[in-house]
């Protein structure tokens, strides 16, 4: 129940005392939807506030029932006041403030444009239209993609702190940003990085850093692919070059994801540094590695510089007149080349990541080593192929160019559409001497049997060894003192599948142990894959057939297994 009151206060009198007087305005105190007492200015009228407190009693009541709209307090609010709370909580949520700063303001720009001054009015034909004019006025599309997504970042934060019902600009569609590309950035070859880094230890000073410090910022940089801001916050109590491997750690203040993130350091560039603290007179802990690095801004613009410097002094290295104007009408060190890319101090991350990939690291390790949100990212923005690297991947495709008279040299010669062979890589190709010869036909003393099955004797074969030898390679026949025959191998002279086919020669006996291995293992996958089936879907009696199928079939496959059955079989 809401009662209407005057609040009482302490006034002095003339006399120096003190005495207690009314306010002239009623005062109403009611308990909200949410069941918290509010206290609200009435009128100098009692009457007139008794009716404000009923109305606030009742509009609690259909609040509370959802028959009042809660937004239409925030609706009557002017635009810019919701501006200057959206900012207010940017910063709290940890941004910095010039990213706060700059959001606002695009949205804000937005905003102007359409002639918007509260919320209802908000219309996403009207943004779509406001960022078209910014776009034909001289904004690249990047640029008006970013505008578009602070008007939406701001509809959004108005629906998740409770002052709009929905978001307006949900549907906006973007642009397309490849469209109208002015600033994309390429990665720079090893060779142009050592042009690069010798010409700038050769240089002048530039922005208040001397040659070797600019050196060392560029290796760092494409070395471990960190951001300008990120190297310009690095301390030596940040770099461990003791730990094994060295690292490097970017504290989470000025890391763009804003957590702690430590990398490894290659051993050179480990050594590297350690030089370049010892030549600072080994600062302590909280001392800058970079002290005198300048502003974002002009860190581009020293980057630009020696880029220049080394191209200049690349050009300048010619050998002939004809080859300083090959040079001079090459894009090679340039800040632009002939596709438009860019090679600013970012594109040394860029460096970074393409050499990673063509090192043929893994693409997971390369987005941790690059610390991106997606596996997108580092593979689309940040990795870059040149020509050479897509025309050496073209060695993989077949060959389609050959003529029908080279193909029949090929079939005539044996090259030409080969298959490769049934059997598998672990079965032996040669029959071992020891093996047992039952079954096989024994021959005559003083002779031996050949591939076509003649047999040969020491006349034929020659007198001595050596002939016989040379005898017996020319004919393809293989020979052992007790008259057994085997299969022959490349040692002798011939193919080792000829006279695979042949009884004589004891084909398979070598093959019978691997092949009933296998066997066994066919065997005993059939029973897991039966076994599996029947308890799921068969009835008792059925899986009580099966399995005497099963007992069966496995004394079969041990009987055929058995040195004895295996001759029999084989022979």
């Amino acid at each position: 129940m809401a009662r209407i009151f005057r609040q009482q206060y302490t006034q002095r009198t003339p006399d120096g005392g003190r005495a207690t007087r009314d306010s002239a305005k009623w005062y109403v105190e009611y308990r909200d939807a949410q069941g918290i007492r509010r206290r609200v200015p009435g009128y100098t009228d009692k009457a007139a506030t008794q009716q404000l407190a009923s109305e606030l009693e009742r509009s609690a009541a259909r609040e509370q029932s959802g028959l009042v709209d809660r937004f239409a307090v925030h609706r009557k609010r002017p635009l810019s006041e919701h501006l200057t709370d959206w900012r207010a909580s940017l910063l709290a949520k940890g941004v910095t403030e010039k990213h706060a700063e700059l959001t606002v303001r695009r949205a804000t720009r937005v905003f102007d444009e359409c002639r918007f001054s509260y919320l209802p009015e908000l219309s996403a034909s009207k943004v779509q239209a406001s960022v078209r004019a910014l776009q034909e006025g001289g904004l690249s599309a990047q640029s008006c993609v970013f505008y578009m997504q602070a008007a939406k970042q701001f509809c959004r934060w108005c629906v998740w702190d409770g002052r709009a019902a929905d978001h307006p600009l949900s549907h906006l569609p973007s642009i397309n940003v490849r469209t109208d590309r002015r600033h994309d950035r390429r990665a720079l070859a090893a060779q142009e990085l050592q042009l690069l880094l010798d010409a700038t230890r050769l240089g002048p000073e530039r922005f208040g850093m001397d040659p070797n410090s600019r050196a060392t910022l560029y290796q760092l940089a494409v070395e471990t692919g960190l951001r300008a801001s990120e190297l310009r916050s690095l301390t030596w109590g940040c770099v461990d070059l003791q730990a094994d491997p060295p690292t490097v750690t970017v504290r989470a203040a000025y890391s763009k994801h804003r957590r702690d993130d430590t990398l490894p350091l290659k051993a050179s560039t480990a050594q590297m540094l350690a030089r370049w603290r010892d030549e600072s007179g080994t600062p302590d802990a909280e001392h800058p590695v970079f002290g005198k690095m300048p502003r974002i801004d002009t860190i581009a613009k020293m980057f630009r510089a020696d880029l220049g410097a080394a191209r200049a002094a690349w050009i300048a290295k010619a050998g002939t007149p004809t080859e300083r104007k090959g040079r001079e009408e090459s894009d090679y060190l340039e800040y632009r080349d002939f596709a438009g890319r860019v090679a600013d101090f970012h594109c040394l991350r860029h460096s970074f990541i393409s050499n990673l990939a063509r090192g043929g690291v893994h693409p997971k390790i390369a987005q941790q080593l690059a610390r991106h949100s997606t596996i997108t990212l580092t593979m689309d923005r940040y990795s870059h192929t040149v020509l050479g690297e897509l025309s050496d991947a073209l060695s993989a495709l077949p060959e389609l160019t050959t003529t029908g008279r080279e193909r029949e040299s090929e079939k005539a010669t044996g090259t030409y559409d080969s298959v490769p062979s049934p059997l598998p890589i672990c079965l032996p190709l040669s029959l071992p001497k020891s093996l047992p010869t039952r079954g096989a036909r024994r021959e005559p003393s003083g002779s031996s049997l050949c591939n076509d099955g003649a047999i040969l004797t020491e006349s034929a074969c020659g007198a001595n060894a050596d002939e016989s030898k040379t005898c017996c390679a020319s004919t393809h026949c293989d020979s052992s003192p007790n008259g057994e025959g085997g299969i022959r191998t490349l040692d002798t002279g011939v193919h080792p599948y000829d006279g695979l086919a042949n009884r004589w020669f004891q084909p398979l006996t070598h093959l019978s142990k691997y092949l009933s291995i296998l066997y066994l293992w066919h065997f005993h996958c059939q029973v897991f894959r039966h076994a599996t089936i029947l308890t799921t879907t068969s009835t008792p009696a059925t899986v009580l057939r099966t399995r005497s199928g099963f007992r069966r079939h496995r004394t079969m496959v041990q009987r055929a297994a058995s040195p004895r059955s295996r001759t029999r079989r084989f022979h």
